[in-house]
Order: structure tokens, then C-alpha cells, then sequence
């Protein structure tokens, strides 16, 4: 018997594996097998007693490049010295988000353990990549709907990095010898009761141009690499398909590099990996404090309102560009979305958004005005513009895909493939976002740094619940839901809306919010009815845009009404000219001016009181931060159904009053619209707001340039100049183009806007990205 000894010694440096398995093997003779424990740089030796005769030697271990030497002859004690080599694989990830990749993570663990934020928060940010950089993407597609890194500015603007590293130490460490039976299997693994993880990130074969997914939709979630495809290390571009919502709540995705040497745990079997926890970018909404860049409205018919509409435009500071939508020349788009591993096209609730169609003027509820941003390849971030497709189903939407996608513009559509129905509600003109504000409740503040987002509900119409998944998951503007069930749209943007007031100290008070108020409106004409009782409201003055002639032109709303009326008429018990259909005969039916003044006062007033106090309770708004902005409203239709005690706006009022005595949005009672021009309904530009002319009581005055001047017009014109240095009011007149339709300038437009400056705004580098800004 010999005393053989096998004298090892490991590299010197860093490497997460020490351990390897010894065996020497003779024909006729038992197995000798020994693990040893190594020490970088130290030799170790293990004796081994053996027969004589010829032995093979075989080292292996994790990381460690095999030894296998054989027909060693031995014939009395021997000492083999074997300086061995490590050679492992390595993940690499913007773990920091500094715009490198990091050192690997822990060996056999994922790294972070969890996703966090704030100025220590860890993780990489992959961004969601809904542009259109390349010409190799079909049109109406986004760069995430194909297979292909999409143009060689995809690779900077639209994607990630992923590399894969070799790592080597020891006497070879300069040229490796990679084993044959080394390789490599790269994998998405995605959260428990999500969708598959494939399904919403893509890792391509490189960072070229035209590089093609290798894991994602169409592919698989796992993917072996050879280890000569590698070399000394390779990159891989990385895109988020989709951002985080239904059936992928989280957001976030688990990478694994499993290696495998076949030589220590079989074929095909892992023997380590590094695996790195990712998580998408994030969508924020945009809020009016937000540096307008652009401006959409759609071209239909509505020359006289480009054209009012451009005047101001083009004086804001900063100026931007005006786009006009085009939905009438626009091809019909078959809406991509993915469908399990495969793209197809989507049809909401059997609709097709018919091409050649320029009716559908209405650009905000489209889309929803928005942005993400994430940490750059390299220095810097990046960040892109990126609408939230409205769950909407009309012809404009084919100009979306056509034109409006494009290298500067994403867009996103959460509901896309989902069963959610198709209703008003869902249209961008009901959902909003504040811009920053805090609640404190028993000393304790919560901030709100990016605004929170608001949207109506109705019962006829909601916000479908794929696009609620949507917001909730972004877990950056925690969503107020507020009644609109009382108009007959529904949505917010005929209630409410923010304007900039850049004078308060706190920077989560640097705003004000204007609500639309009848009660208000019947205050100015009860002060004015002495001294201006036949001034007319609903028509156009003299020589007024529109109206080139030296007498007052009625404006019809409804049914081709005219609803022209004087103070007086107003507040008087005469037969008003307007009137609202019954659903169930068809019939056009009359009110009174008092019937519809106390419905107003009483009725309308008291709801959108209502939502004041709910968002009272969403954020530290107080009487002192709101306007109330005059607007008259009219009934359009009446609820069928019975109504309780509890529904009747006046319980001395006998019965329903035909309605008028019953709270709108209840059964028997109304939904309405705006009588007069709904000033809340304007756009807030960056100097500028652009409110639709309320056609309110007109105050002859030859004196004046106009001739004279409207009280409603005046009212706020007066609250908004008392914002030291306040934007500009600019009353456009859009009355046959969208008031009568039931909107307004609000409705009918729509932006893109620079992300919120965080660090100017609360005085602290922390705030300039989201992912160190909030904490969860």
C-alpha cells in the first residue's frame, strides 16, 4: 500500500466557491473519494492510502476547472501538486442604477432580495419600451411588440443591459480552458399568481441593431447559451413589454444565469447560478404643473378654433407646437396586444374604430397625458413621453397608432385583450392627477410628491378595471374616485380642475382648484339683476367672433334650441326655451326658469359639494384653495325608476317636480350638462388658460374694446388675477364645435408635458427621480 498525496492549491483572490471533490479510480480496486476544503493561495494536501498500480485522478467542483489525469502509475508513497484554475459566470444588472452594471449578486441567491427605494434602493429599472425608434416595426406597433432591438437608438433611449461575465483565476486565468461540457441556461422566472414571466419582459441576443429575443412572449422563458457565445463576457438588451397592472401586479421579474458543469452535477443539471431581481419602470400621470410641450387637437371642421386656439398658443412661456390629429385620413389600425405568447389583434366588445371617420374630435379621451423614467446606459436617465391609451373605441384612435406613436411618443394600453367593457367612463376627460399635495391626519403627513390621480364614477360608466389595476400597480398617485353620476358624460373634467399658483411657501399648496359652481353663477345674476336685468346670457354679442353682426346672435344648445335668455328670464318663473327628452316617449319636455334655478342651487350644487368633501378627505384642501367658477346646468335626460323620500332635493316640495325635486344621478331624477360654457373644462398652459367662453350675462359697454364684457368671464378672470402673477385667462369661443357636443376646450385637446422637476420643486436631489423620491 502507498501513501499517495494530492497537494492542492486554489488561486489567489476573490471567488465565491472553496470546495471540491477528489477521486481516484483503479480497475479492481474500491473507489477513493475525498472532498476538500480550499483556502485561496494556501496548499492543502490530502493523503490517500492506495494499492499500487495505475490510478486516474479526477478534481471537480463548483467554479473549479476539472483535473482528469489518468494512468498514473503508482508504485510506493507519491505527492501530486495541482495548482488549480477558477473559472465561474457571472449576471450583471443596474442593481445601483447609477447607469452601470453592477458586481455580481450573492452566488445561489437573488440579488436584491427585494425591490426597494428611496436613496438606497436597489434593483434594476427596465424600461417599458412603447415608442417607436425603428423603421423594422410595423406601424401601429410599439418597439416592444416585435422581436427586434428596433434601431440603433432603441439601444440608448428604450432598453436595458444584462451581461454575462466570465470570471478567471489561477495559473490559466489569462486563457481558460473551458470545459466541453460547460454551459449555460438563461432564465426569466416571474412572481407566484402572476402570468408567466416571459410574458412581460424580452432579453435579445445583443445590443445591435436588429438583435433578436432570445427570451420573451414568442420565445420562451429559458434559453440555454453556449459558453463560447459568451467569450470574455457579453451584453444583452433588455425591454419590458408591458408595465406593471393585471396579472402582473408586482412589476417585477427574477433573471437567472444557471451554470452547469456536467462533470459535478450531471447533464443538464444546475450547479450554480446568480440571479438578479428587476422591476419595470413606472407610469407617471402628468398634473398641470407640468411644463406644457405640445399641444394636440383634432381637425375636424373646426378651422375658426385651430385658429383661436393658436393665438395663445403661440404666445405661452415657453411656446410649443400646436399638432393636429387626423383621424379622417388615418388607415383603420387592428390594435395589437399579446394574447398568452402570441400578438393579435384586438377588437373591443366587437367594435371596429372605423378609418376615414373625422367625427371623433374629442383628443383627451383618447388618451391620458403621461410619463416614465428610469436610470440610463450610463450617466443620466432617460425618460419618455407616454400616453395611457383610453379603454375607447373610436376612429381616432387610428391616428393614434398611425402618427402619434413615434421615436418622442409611447403609448400604453393597460385594457388591451381584457372582457372590460367599452363606456364614457373610461374616456381620458375622467381621469386627472392632481399635481403634488399632502394629507396630514393627527400630525402625521403623508406626501403626495407626484400628485394623485382622480377619476368620476358613474353607474352608467366607469373606469374599467384593467386600467384601475393600472394605476394602482404604478403605487405612485394613489387614485380618489369622485361622483359624476350626475352628468350625463360623467366625467371630472366638467367639475374640476387645477391651476398653478407658484406663490405658496409649501410646495405641495402650489396650486389652485377651480370647481364649477351654479350657485355661483345665480349669485352673479342676483347682484346684477337691478342694474343689468336684461342683459342676455347664451348668445353671442355684437361683433363678436362668430358673430359679425351689430345684434346679439341666441345660441342653440340642445335639440337646436335656442336657449337664450336675459338676467331677468333667468331668475324669473317664466317658461325657460330649453327642455330635456324623455327616454321612454322621446318627447321633448318643458321647466321653468325656477324649476331649473332650484335644481341648480340645490341639486347640482350640492353634489359637487359632495366631492369637495371627499377630496377634503384625500388631501389637505381647505375653502381658502378653491374657486368656484360660475356654470348653469341643464338637465339631458331623466333616470327611470322610482324615488325614495331620501332622493328628494326639498322634502316640503310635493313629489318629484317632474324631477327637478330630485337629486341628479337618482332614480326618476337627471343627468346633466352644461347650460352655459363650462369654464373648468379649459386647458392650463404654461402661462396661459385657455377657457371656453361661458357665453354668461354680456354687459353692453360701448366704452370697452369688445364692446362690453361678460359677467362670468369677469368673475373669474378677477379670482384668477388674485394669484400673485397668475396665468393669463384666454376665452376662446368653441360653442358649435364642443359645448353643444357636451364638451369643451379640455375635452377637445391634449399635451405632452416635461416631467415634474422634484428637486427645484422640494428643494433636495432625492426628489429629481421617482425611485428615490418615494419609498415603496
Amino acid at each position: 500500500m502507498a501513501n499517495y498525496t494530492v497537494q492542492l492549491t486554489a488561486p489567489a483572490g476573490v471567488y465565491p466557491f472553496n470546495t471540491v471533490r477528489v477521486s481516484l479510480t483503479c480497475v479492481g480496486q474500491p473507489q477513493q473519494i475525498q472532498n476538500v476544503v480550499l483556502t485561496p493561495n494556501v496548499a492543502v494536501s490530502r493523503v490517500f492510502n492506495i494499492a499500487n498500480g495505475t490510478w486516474d485522478l479526477e478534481i471537480s467542483g463548483a467554479g473549479f476547472v476539472p483535473v482528469n489525469e489518468q494512468n498514473i502509475v503508482v508504485n510506493g508513497d507519491a505527492v501530486n501538486a495541482k495548482n488549480l484554475d477558477v473559472v465561474w459566470y457571472t449576471l450583471h444588472t443596474d442593481r445601483n442604477r447609477d447607469g452601470n452594471l453592477d458586481d455580481a449578486g450573492l452566488l445561489n441567491q437573488v440579488t436584491p432580495g427585494a425591490i426597494t427605494y428611496g436613496t438606497a434602493g436597489v434593483g434594476a429599472i427596465i424600461p417599458v419600451n412603447c415608442n417607436r425608434d425603428g423603421n423594422n416595426t410595423a406601424a401601429g406597433y410599439t418597439d416592444n411588440q416585435d422581436q427586434r432591438v428596433n434601431g440603433n437608438n432603441d439601444l440608448v433611449t428604450g432598453t436595458s443591459r444584462l451581461e454575462i461575465r466570465r470570471n478567471a483565476l489561477g495559473p490559466n486565468a489569462g486563457a481558460p480552458a473551458i470545459p466541453v461540457g460547460w454551459s449555460l441556461l438563461l432564465s426569466v422566472i416571474g412572481t407566484l399568481g402572476e402570468n408567466p414571466a416571459q410574458q412581460h419582459l424580452r432579453i435579445f441576443d445583443g445590443i445591435l441593431n436588429n438583435s433578436a429575443e432570445i427570451i420573451g412572449p414568442e420565445t420562451t422563458h429559458s434559453v440555454p447559451i453556449t459558453t463560447v457565445t459568451v467569450g470574455a463576457s457579453k451584453l444583452y438588451a433588455v425591454e419590458a413589454v408591458r408595465f406593471a397592472g393585471t396579472g402582473f401586479t408586482s412589476g417585477q421579474i427574477r433573471i437567472a444565469l444557471n451554470v452547469i458543469q456536467q462533470e459535478v452535477t450531471g447533464n443538464g443539471n444546475p450547479t450554480y447560478l446568480f440571479a438578479d431581481r428587476v422591476v419595470v419602470a413606472r407610469w407617471i400621470g402628468n398634473h398641470h404643473r407640468q411644463t406644457v410641450s405640445q399641444i394636440y387637437v383634432v381637425d375636424a371642421n373646426n378651422a375658426n378654433f385651430q385658429a383661436a386656439l393658436g393665438v395663445p398658443v403661440a404666445n405661452e412661456n415657453p411656446p410649443y407646437a400646436l399638432t393636429l390629429a387626423t383621424p379622417g385620413t388615418s388607415a383603420l389600425t387592428h390594435v395589437p396586444y399579446l394574447n398568452g405568447n402570441a400578438w393579435q389583434n384586438f377588437i373591443a366588445a366587437g367594435r371596429i374604430a372605423r378609418p376615414g371617420i373625422s367625427r371623433d374630435r374629442w383628443m383627451r379621451d383618447t388618451i391620458v397625458s403621461g410619463h416614465s423614467v428610469w436610470p440610463g446606459n450610463g450617466a443620466g436617465v432617460q425618460s419618455k413621453d407616454t400616453f395611457m391609451k383610453a379603454h375607447r373605441w373610436r376612429s381616432l384612435q387610428n391616428w393614434i397608432y398611425q402618427t402619434l406613436i413615434s421615436q418622442n411618443v409611447g403609448l400604453y394600453y393597460p385594457a388591451a385583450g381584457s372582457a372590460d367593457g367599452i363606456n364614457d367612463g373610461n374616456s381620458g376627460g375622467n381621469i386627472a392627477v392632481t399635481p403634488p399635495v399632502q394629507k396630514t391626519v393627527n400630525g402625521a403627513t403623508t406626501y403626495y410628491r407626484y400628485g394623485r390621480i382622480y377619476f368620476g364614477n358613474n353607474v352608467q360608466s366607469t373606469v374599467d378595471q384593467s386600467s384601475r389595476d393600472f394605476f394602482d400597480a404604478q403605487n405612485m398617485q394613489p387614485p380618489i374616485t369622485l361622483n359624476t353620476d350626475w352628468l350625463a358624460v360623467g366625467h371630472v373634467d366638467e367639475m374640476m380642475t387645477f391651476v398653478p399658483d407658484d406663490n405658496p411657501a409649501n410646495a405641495f399648496k402650489k396650486w389652485k382648484l377651480l370647481i364649477a359652481s351654479p350657485a355661483t353663477a345665480y349669485g352673479i345674476l342676483r347682484n346684477n339683476r337691478n342694474a343689468h336685468g336684461n342683459a342676455p346670457l347664451i348668445a353671442r354679442p355684437p361683433h363678436s367672433p362668430g358673430n359679425a353682426t351689430p345684434n346679439f346672435a341666441g345660441l342653440s344648445i340642445g335639440n337646436a334650441i335656442d336657449a337664450t335668455g336675459t338676467i331677468t328670464d333667468f331668475l324669473g318663473n317664466g317658461q325657460a326655451p330649453t327642455s330635456w327628452q324623455d327616454i321612454n316617449t322621446g318627447n321633448l319636455q318643458n321647466y321653468t326658469y325656477k324649476q331649473l334655478r332650484d335644481w341648480n342651487i340645490y341639486g347640482i350644487e350640492n353634489l359637487i359639494n359632495q366631492n369637495i368633501r371627499r377630496l377634503k378627505a384625500a388631501f389637505d384642501l381647505t375653502d381658502n384653495d378653491i374657486i368656484k367658477v360660475p356654470v348653469i346646468f341643464i338637465p339631458v335626460h331623466q333616470i327611470n325608476g322610482n324615488f325614495t323620500i331620501s332622493d328628494k332635493i326639498s322634502f316640503w316640495t310635493i313629489g318629484a317636480d317632474n324631477g327637478f325635486n330630485i337629486y341628479p344621478s337618482r332614480e326618476c331624477g337627471f343627468r346633466s350638462g352644461a347650460m352655459t360654457g363650462d369654464m373648468v373644462n379649459m386647458f392650463v398652459g404654461n402661462d396661459k388658460l385657455m377657457i371656453p367662453k361661458p357665453f354668461g350675462p354680456w354687459i353692453v359697454d360701448n366704452t370697452m374694446p369688445n364692446n362690453g364684457h361678460d359677467l362670468f368671464e369677469d368673475d373669474i378672470r378677477q379670482k384668477i388675477a388674485a394669484i400673485q402673477n397668475g396665468p393669463e385667462c384666454v376665452f376662446i369661443d368653441d360653442w358649435d364645435d364642443y359645448h353643444v357636443a357636451h364638451g369643451e376646450i379640455h375635452c377637445g385637446t391634449n399635451e405632452l408635458r416635461a416631467p415634474y422637476d422634484g428637486q427645484t420643486a422640494f428643494g433636495n436631489a432625492r426628489y429629481a427621480n421617482w425611485w428615490t423620491a418615494v419609498d415603496a
